[in-house]
């Protein structure tokens, strides 16, 4: 028997602090400013008043600040995740978009044109990043026999979960980039099938931070 669809609500982690910016921190870890810390407890209190029945999250500090703290008012326990851990950057992680224009010029140009073939080095490819998040979602969506779910994580990852479920091609997709704590809400069945829920907010962050 085929289990019922879950509603999923994919949150962005709050804004970084100012020395990560113009950085392609990625699946690193990268602190949170103070703004951003206050607005992940505030935004986790928000969430509570409708509390969900699992709330998973990324293994990352950024993302676990606001998903430990949505548990705890929930009466819920956070489940790390690794696989919705932000897009692993290799050789780029930590550099500035300057010094990686300087050591190769045209890199990042590459790279939003053929995110597939022109990933950083040693980092994740598009296919890599999709294969780990779509097969992590659809085991969470199908143990959660129809329930309510809340998914911390990071811009890339929630990218290729909408770039799944709306048919985008993956060029157009890094132009669809949600805001720090961004909402996405989705209704997903477990064979990776589903529907958004109300509108898509559109980023693109300096340097495609995650």
């Amino acid at each position: 028997m085929t289990s019922p669809p879950a509603h999923v609500r994919f949150v962005r982690h709050g804004e970084v602090a100012d020395k990560h910016c113009g950085t392609f921190y990625g699946g690193a870890e990268a602190d949170l400013s103070e703004h951003g810390h206050a607005e992940s407890l505030r935004l986790a209190a928000l969430l509570a008043a409708d509390p969900p029945d699992r709330v998973l999250t990324s293994p990352l500090s950024r993302a676990r600040i606001l998903a430990e703290e949505l548990a705890r008012l929930s009466g819920r326990q956070a489940e790390i995740v690794h696989a919705f851990r932000e897009l692993d950057r290799g050789d780029w992680t930590h550099k500035e978009r300057r010094l990686i224009e300087e050591e190769s010029p045209g890199a990042i140009a590459r790279y939003m044109a053929d995110p597939e073939g022109a990933a950083a080095p040693g980092g994740e490819t598009e296919s890599e990043l999709c294969d780990r998040v779509w097969s992590a979602l659809d085991l969470a969506v199908a143990h959660a026999s129809g329930g309510r779910l809340v998914v911390v994580s990071h811009a890339h990852v929630i990218r290729v979960v909408m770039r799944r479920v709306l048919g985008w091609e993956a060029c157009e997709s890094l132009h669809r980039f949600v805001p720090y704590h961004a909402v996405v809400e989705m209704e997903l069945a477990p064979d990776g099938s589903g529907r958004l829920l109300g509108d898509v907010a559109g980023e693109l962050p300096e340097a495609l931070r995650g």
